[in-house]
Order: structure tokens, then C-alpha cells, then sequence
């Protein structure tokens, strides 16, 4: 029952976050930034894990100089990792199991990604984010020029004193924690395939990406 339970939520994740919604507004909102003139460099790799470099005076009102990764509203999705769904011990610990190295090369591969430094960013609510879909088809600039500031937004990063703690039950690896001041700022789920690739998923908590709310459960305390 578990099992099939798993098998559920991996395919409602799958349909929440491979992405249609999540590419459509992204494609969406770089249009936008065309319309209203707001420099940008284009990530046109998959692997640092952000979308848009953010650049010149215009960005003030927003987010300015900084690596950015564009979410959609209500979303929990934050960041994926081919590499860890190939290194860690998913399906059986080994013998000589050592929780401390693996999360270890975790950071290292955080730190080569600089993960720390990217910036989730989404519109706060549906409406707004509905909004800016508009105005953008509408090619609505002065719309969009009040649309695009930081009010209408949600903007995070983790930052460097963040804490990685792997879950197991004893026989496997269940998930990843990251922790940011005490709680969960997002969470692994098992390997799955996303676009042809076995990648494992992090989710945050909450879709309020800046505010995680909910308190650790037993199993992630540490």
C-alpha cells in the first residue's frame, strides 16, 4: 500500500512540477523583461540551476545584479540534482555507511553549483501572476513596469550557513534535509525520472518560499 501510495505522489509530482505551468510562465516573464527593457543574461545550460542573471540600474526596483530562478506562484519545487541520484545510497546502505561523507560531497556539489547563491523568485499571488501574463501578451508596458518590483514577489536564497542532514531508516537513504536557521528550507524526495534523467527533486515545506511556516516533524528533527 505504501508503495503504491509513493508511486501517487511521484506521479502528481511529476504533473506539478516537470513543468508545463512552471516553463510556461518562465518563457513568459523573460518576454515581459524584454518588453520593459530589463537586462538579463540567459542561463541556456540546465546544470547551475538558475535562470537569468540579473543586471543594470532597472533591476533595483527588483532584484539587481544576482542569479535568479523563476517559480511559478504556489509552487514547492526549488532545485533538482542528477548527481546525487547517482552517488547516494538509495537502495541499501553500504557496510561501511557514513552519513557525515556523503553530506560532505553534497556540499561540495552545492558549492560547485552555488547553490547558496541563487534567488527563488515568484509572483506572491495567482492574481499578480495572472496579471503579468496578460499585460505581457497584451505587450501592456506601463502595466508590466508596475507589475515587475519587489513588492509583487516572493525572492529567497539559502545563503551559506545552511546545514545538510541525510535521513535513512536504518536500511536506505530516504531523504535529504536541507536546513536553514533551524528549519526545513527544502527536502528531497526518493530518485525519479524528470525529462528522461534520474534526478532527485527538492521541494520546499511551504509554497510561501520566504516564510517556511510549518514546524520540522519528528523525522527531520535532528
Amino acid at each position: 500500500m505504501r508503495e503504491l501510495l509513493d508511486r501517487l505522489e511521484e506521479k502528481i509530482a511529476d504533473i506539478e512540477d516537470s513543468g508545463l505551468g512552471g516553463k510556461y510562465f518562465e518563457k513568459i516573464f523573460v518576454n515581459a523583461l524584454n518588453l520593459i527593457g530589463m537586462e538579463f543574461i540567459a542561463n541556456i545550460a540546465s546544470g547551475p540551476g538558475w535562470d537569468i542573471h540579473t543586471r543594470g540600474d532597472k533591476w533595483l526596483k527588483l532584484i539587481s545584479d544576482k542569479d535568479v530562478n523563476i517559480k511559478v506562484c504556489g509552487t514547492k519545487w526549488m532545485l533538482s540534482s542528477s548527481e546525487l541520484a547517482k552517488f547516494l545510497p538509495w537502495e541499501k546502505l553500504p557496510d561501511d555507511y557514513d552519513s557525515l561523507k556523503y553530506e560532505k560531497k553534497i556540499r561540495r556539489i552545492f558549492a560547485q553549483k552555488k547553490v547558496s547563491q541563487i534567488y527563488f523568485l515568484k509572483p506572491k499571488t495567482l492574481d499578480i501572476q495572472n496579471q503579468i501574463i496578460m499585460a505581457t501578451e497584451n505587450e501592456d508596458i506601463d502595466i508590466l513596469n508596475k507589475l515587475v518590483v519587489k513588492k509583487n514577489f516572493r525572492i529567497v536564497k539559502l545563503g551559506r550557513g545552511y546545514e545538510i542532514k541525510i535521513l535513512d531508516n536504518g536500511k536506505r537513504i530516504t531523504s535529504v534535509a536541507i536546513i536553514k536557521d533551524g528549519k526545513v528550507f527544502m527536502r528531497s524526495e526518493k530518485p525519479r525520472s524528470i525529462g528522461g534523467t534520474n534526478t532527485v527533486a527538492f521541494r520546499s515545506p511551504t509554497p510561501k518560499i520566504s516564510k517556511i511556516s510549518r514546524p520540522i516533524t519528528k523525522k527531520e528533527k535532528l
